[in-house]
């Protein structure tokens, strides 16, 4: 979300406020115009019921306060989007880690780290290329709790696959069968953002994360080390 795309969504909030503000001042004044008409032309033996009247200026007046509140929650909103967009910029360059499956194979070492919910002594862990083929795939017994995965390049055909951008899958299963969940995580350097959201894609390993995901954030590490 760029300087111009954030302009946009704030007129657009403050375009949409002021149309329902002025949507009610017109509806208000064609009510006052109503009520002082009746008024005027109100039998005068038998007067009109003011409580009727009452009830619905009360009510024009919690849709006025109602209307304020969405302009103030809307301006929050706002805001918000603001303060992500200029904290996402500032992680272009950094290495991160948060919730994805991406890894990046560097010199024959791509590395995963997940999180099991419980013990799941069949665990198959398959490494998936850019284009969604299975490359490599391994079983392993995952323990609840942080588990890792590292990958030397080599397919399960023995083939070297080439440096680049690879995804992991995780399929979990405890001692009865039962599924276990699985969280992904994925650390690299933020290359890139799109900030055509109100939560900002930060891409990752060739993939994309969402601002809100990103669990850890830290200088790049040095060359060779």
């Amino acid at each position: 979300m760029d300087i111009a795309t954030l302009s946009s969504l704030q007129s657009s909030t403050n375009a949409q406020s002021s149309s329902a503000s002025a949507a009610l001042n017109a509806n208000f004044d064609a009510f006052l115009q109503m009520l002082i008409t009746q008024m005027k032309n109100q039998d005068p033996t038998n007067p009109m019921d003011s409580n009727q009247f009452t009830q619905q200026l009360v009510q024009m007046s919690s849709v006025e306060q109602q209307i304020q509140t969405n302009r103030n929650l809307e301006t929050l909103i706002t805001t918000n989007s603001i303060a992500n967009a200029n904290t996402a910029v500032s992680l272009l360059g950094k290495q991160v880690e948060g919730s994805g499956t991406a890894s990046l194979l560097k010199n024959g070492q791509a590395d995963w780290t997940f999180d099991l919910a419980a013990d799941a002594p069949s665990t198959t862990v398959s490494v998936v290329n850019s284009e969604g083929a299975t490359v490599y795939s391994e079983d392993m017994e995952g323990e609840e709790g942080s588990n890792t995965f590292a990958w030397d390049g080599t397919g399960s055909d023995g083939s070297a696959y080439p440096d680049g951008s690879y995804f992991l899958k995780v399929t979990a299963k405890d001692s009865e069968g039962n599924a276990v969940a699985a969280d992904t995580r994925t650390k690299g350097i933020v290359t890139a953002i799109d900030m055509s959201t109100t939560d900002p894609l930060l891409t990752i390993n060739g993939a994309q994360i969402r601002y809100s995901e990103i669990t850890g954030i830290a200088e790049p590490e040095a060359s060779g080390s």
